[in-house]
């Protein structure tokens, strides 16, 4: 059967709600075809029905083993010209989501979801899905996205993450033939983000458009509201008015990370610090994640909650705890090696307490590896660098 564009077939065993959806789609000018119907009591008969729409929404239990089968052998058997959404409900976790995300389906939404709401998002995905697609510039894969995170108030990961990508940006690209990588760094900390103070950046107000406008951006909305930083950095800096953490979409989030990735060597983000719900499509991208600590007890308890939580919907995140205001003792003592046994992994990053250079370079607004390259602290910040352009190396000599 030859797939009909704007068909949308709806399989909702809730009759009220299926009319609802039903009428709402028809009145926006979309075909619709209604089953009272799951995949699975479909049986036979949902293979040639599907292969008839563009868009197929259905309710499904993730929980379900019969559902689950239903939807390999119907959204993993060649029908990816069709976007799926599936409904499910409203308690359902993150990691069964991403399950069904794994298994093909494009979008996970609660059965409650308003009929307008939803008509609007396959609206959207409809739009995202014949436009033109993104391409790098640099024609090869992904660039890398690292995201910092702290385990406690006042770790320093901001002060980390501006110059993490600052001593990334000294370094020689994957990308292009130019020496310094391409680098963009983005504030997600959007109520109390400050890397624009760090980086002696004015708000240009390019975030909060986004945010209140809802655009989802390209490569020339994003250059149009990035400032490039002396040190080559492309910056988007968090809002100076507070908006609520809810204001972000997250396929707002997705887009401009993914189209970030494609036009850059590394996408350094500063994290924010509430664990809100546009967190997943930045969860299940990164490639690294740092968290910033001490070796307080704390802290150290924090950043194991932190790395399980990521963890669970990344399972292939590499994480890397860097150790701050403190230089790498020479013994290790009980504490750390318990905070090592605690987080499973080695403290190889170590940040020492140089309390006048960081002051002095926060005070002008400049990055401490451009204000003060041949400091202790700077040489930890190329350090940590290093580490990631190696692996960066090394990961195109293996592909190559």
């Amino acid at each position: 059967m030859t797939q009909r564009l704007n068909s949308t077939l709806l399989l909702i065993e809730d009759e009220a709600n299926a009319a609802g959806f039903d009428a709402t789609m028809r009145d926006s000018g979309a075909i619709v075809a209604t089953e009272n119907a799951t995949l699975r009591t479909m049986n036979g008969r949902a293979q040639d029905l599907v292969s008839k729409h563009d868009v197929v929404i259905f309710e499904t239990d993730p929980d379900d083993p019969g559902e689950l089968s239903a939807i390999d052998a119907i959204v993993g058997a060649g029908n990816r010209e069709a976007i799926f959404i599936a409904l499910t409900a409203e308690d359902v976790s993150i990691t069964k989501a991403r399950r069904l995300r794994a298994r093909g389906v494009d979008e996970v939404l609660p059965k409650s979801i308003d009929a307008d709401d939803l008509n609007s998002i396959v609206s959207e995905m409809r739009a995202a899905r014949s436009a033109p697609q993104q391409t790098s510039s640099h024609n090869v894969d992904y660039g890398s996205l690292i995201t910092v995170a702290q385990s406690a108030g006042g770790s320093g990961a901001t002060t980390t993450a501006v110059n993490l990508a600052t001593a990334l940006a000294a370094k020689k690209g994957r990308f292009s033939k130019k020496e310094g990588a391409s680098v963009a760094l983005i504030d997600l900390d959007i109520q109390f983000g400050s890397v624009g103070v760090m980086m002696d950046l004015e708000d240009n107000g390019g975030f909060l458009e986004m945010v209140e406008s809802a655009a989802v951006p390209d490569i020339s909305y994003l250059k149009g509201i990035l400032q490039t930083h002396d040190s080559g950095v492309d910056v988007l800096v968090a809002p100076r008015q507070i908006v609520p953490v809810t204001a972000i979409e997250k396929n707002q989030i997705a887009t401009m990370l993914d189209v970030l990735r494609s036009n850059y060597d590394y996408v350094v983000v500063d994290l924010p610090r509430a664990l809100v719900e546009w967190l997943e499509p930045i969860v299940s991208r990164m490639d690294e994640l740092v968290i910033v600590s001490d070796t307080s007890v704390p802290s150290m308890r924090q950043a194991k909650r932190l790395m399980d939580f990521y963890r669970e919907d990344n399972i292939t995140v590499q994480t890397k705890i860097v150790i701050n205001r403190e230089s790498k003792p020479l013994i290790k003592s009980e504490q750390i090696s318990e905070g090592e046994k605690l987080l499973e992994t080695k403290f190889t990053n170590w940040l020492p307490d140089n309390v006048k250079v960081a002051r002095k370079s926060a005070d002008l607004g400049r990055p401490v590896v451009t204000n003060k390259p041949g400091s202790d602290l700077a040489k930890s910040y190329f350090a940590l660098a290093k580490s990631y352009t190696q692996k960066a190396e090394k990961a195109a000599k293996t592909v190559g």
